[in-house]
């Protein structure tokens, strides 16, 4: 059985290649670590296969456990925060009413957004002051201001 050990290893690395490339989550790469180096040792005549899986559960816990805080953090610069974020909190103006069945819309600096009232069975007549209360997705979910 140990001879053919190196089979096993190879289909690891391949499954935790292709669980990695379709998650991008850093969680199976480091396996691929483990068993990559557990393949090279197989090689290795006389060396049991219980040494092989010590040293595969070994590199892929401490590579996880080390280079995976490392990695996400090096990998998180590219991320761009936009200033949709900045919304909550903004003050405007209903310039077309809401009501169940309609989005109402609001102006706030210049700009025309798509509101919902963040009470879906209460109406809001144009005109009305609303402060922000989230965002999703492209529309601007609000609350009259009384």
């Amino acid at each position: 059985m140990e001879q053919y050990l190196w089979i096993i290893w190879l289909a690891i690395f391949v499954l935790a290649i292709v669980v990695e490339s379709l998650s991008a989550d850093l969680t199976s790469i480091w396996f691929a670590f483990g068993s990559i180096i557990a393949l090279i040792i197989s090689f290795i005549p006389g060396v049991a296969w219980w040494v092989q899986l010590i040293i595969f559960l070994v590199i892929s816990i401490l590579t996880l456990l080390c280079l995976r805080p490392l990695a996400k953090r090096l990998l998180k610069r590219n991320i761009v925060s936009s200033n949709i974020d900045e919304m909550a909190g903004k003050k405007g103006i209903m310039i077309k009413g809401y009501d169940e069945l309609n989005r109402g819309e609001v102006k706030i600096n210049d700009v025309i957004w798509t509101a919902i009232n963040v009470d879906e069975s209460a109406p809001i007549p144009a005109g009305t002051k609303v402060v922000v209360i989230a965002v999703n997705g492209n529309k601007l979910i609000v609350r009259s201001i009384d």
